[in-house]
């Protein structure tokens, strides 16, 4: 009986082992052929990782906590500074900011070639007085040369015009190939930084005058400004300086009826018009706001 049931007992024992092993059989045999449908029907789930989408640096909050620690660190050693050295570190803040604004401005103010529309006078100069200059003051040279100008034959004034008309046409058609490289809107950007540099720099002696093009927009004129050219062109103050011109007329301008100056109230309206549709056309964009402005008469 006892050795009966050893063998029972064995067997008991080894049944769940068995079953054990058989569990991964059956298991890898089921992913098998499910991976097999899947590949068949040719329907596949991404992993999660790829559905993820794209990962974050792992240095990006290291990064922003390091900048975070130097701005806080130089907060700190600023105030610790004395008002003196504080005040001095806030002037050259000051203009370093300047520089690189004018450095921006600059690049913005384009660099057109010179149009130099020369004359008889200057080619001859030009020609004539590098071998004259050496051992010989300036002014004598300049004499001499203004001496025999005054004598030149009929076949050297013709060789001289010919060569101006050469010179000047080959500078304007190089400054309107330059010109044409850029759009209206550029021009027009290139200057308003040109005003501003004229500005900011008016005690350096540069001088950033407007780039002139004539597919720029002209300026919409006020009341004041149309009764002003009118008036002015009618040929009442010929003989009259401009700037006792330009009082007399404000006079006679703030001297109007209403119904008077809504006549050029209307003119002023329909330029504005033209203006703002011109604006849009030739630069892209609506115009500024303060265009709606116009300008009145001085006040007398």
């Amino acid at each position: 009986m006892l050795a009966l049931r050893l063998p029972l007992r064995l067997a008991a024992r080894a049944g769940p082992s068995n079953a054990r092993l058989a569990t991964p059989v059956v298991a890898s045999s089921l992913s098998a052929s499910r991976s097999y449908r899947t590949k068949a029907d040719g329907s596949t789930t991404p992993r999660k990782k790829e559905a993820a989408g794209t990962t974050v640096p792992k240095n990006k909050a290291g990064l922003i906590s390091k900048t975070a620690a130097k701005e806080a660190a130089a907060k700190k050693a600023y105030k610790l500074l004395s008002p003196e050295e504080q005040a001095a570190i806030s002037e050259q803040a000051k203009e370093a900011k300047a520089k690189e604004q004018i450095k921006l401005l600059k690049a913005k103010a384009l660099s057109p070639p010179k149009n130099r529309q020369l004359t008889n006078w200057a080619i001859y100069v030009r020609e004539n007085a590098k071998d004259r200059a050496q051992g010989s003051p300036v002014t004598t040279v300049i004499k001499q040369l203004a001496e025999e100008f005054k004598y030149l034959s009929t076949r050297e004034k013709e060789h001289l015009n010919h060569q101006v008309n050469e010179a000047n046409a080959k500078s304007l058609r190089e400054y309107e190939e330059w010109l044409h490289g850029h759009t209206p809107a550029e021009i027009l950007a290139a200057n308003n930084a040109r005003l501003q540099l004229r500005n900011k720099l008016a005690d350096t002696g540069n001088k950033y005058m407007p780039i002139k093009d004539d597919r720029l927009v002209k300026r919409a004129r006020g009341s004041w400004i149309i009764f002003h050219s009118e008036r002015f062109s009618s040929g009442d103050f010929r003989g009259i300086k401009a700037g006792d011109a330009a009082k007399d007329i404000a006079v006679e301008f703030n001297a109007l009826s209403a119904s008077e100056r809504k006549k050029y109230e209307d003119l002023a309206a329909k330029d504005l018009e033209r203006y703002a549709r011109e604006y849009r056309e030739i630069y892209g964009v609506e115009k500024p706001d303060w265009s709606k402005k116009t300008k009145s008469a001085p006040s007398t």
